[in-house]
């Protein structure tokens, strides 16, 4: 019961940035402007990369490691390939958009259970 009295000041009575866990469980849906970065660990350029508002279906391209996307809080996004690359899949993981983000393309992983069913 002592550490209820000691956490509940501190959790309350500090500053937190609007990008923090409080904001992250109360916000609802507002309307914001992604700001992602794009870290590329795959052999193919950071153009043919886009992120997509799985939601909406908005997408935005990567410039230079950057991407603009109107989107909402909380709503899920994805690291995907431009339609412009055939016959290359890749599939990145669906996060919580944020004001600020960084998403990772890693294609040093590969799934063999694909290659076996041909």
């Amino acid at each position: 019961m002592r550490y209820m009295f000691i956490l509940f000041p501190i959790l309350f009575a500090t500053t937190v940035a609007s990008e923090g866990m409080f904001s992250w469980l109360f916000s609802s849906g507002e309307k914001i402007t992604a700001s992602v970065k794009l870290v590329n660990k795959c052999q193919l350029d950071s153009k043919y990369f886009i992120v997509r508002d799985l939601e909406s279906g908005k997408s935005a391209p990567f410039i230079n490691g950057l991407a603009k996307l109107a989107t909402k809080t909380k709503s899920s996004v994805q690291l995907q390939l431009s339609q412009s690359v055939k016959n290359v899949t890749f599939a990145g993981n669906a996060v919580a958009a944020k004001k600020k983000m960084k998403l990772v393309a890693d294609c040093s992983k590969r799934n063999l259970n694909d290659i076996s069913k041909n």
